[in-house]
């Protein structure tokens, strides 16, 4: 049971990786894409405590027309530009 659980939460992590962008770290839950700035407070509230209460969504406009969540709406437009390119 541990090493199925193991297995798939590397198998996520290394899913939500090929979004990635410079100064960017994705991660995929319920289907869609969590953006959040490299090393940024942020993203270690994030992984700590969950999805934040306050929250910048931009429906079907990410990689494989995912939904794209953010903690803060500089990042959504930047992370949406970078896709772009």
């Amino acid at each position: 049971m541990d090493a199925l659980l193991l297995t798939s939460l590397f198998a996520a992590t290394a899913f939500a990786s090929q979004f990635d962008k410079p100064g960017f770290v994705t991660e995929v839950k319920d289907g869609r894409l969590w953006v959040f700035r490299e090393g940024s407070p942020e993203l270690k509230a994030f992984k700590e405590n969950g999805e934040p209460a306050k929250q910048f969504i931009d429906v079907g406009t990410g990689p494989e027309g995912m939904t794209v969540k953010t903690a803060d709406e500089k990042t959504l437009k930047d992370y949406l530009q970078a896709i772009k390119q």
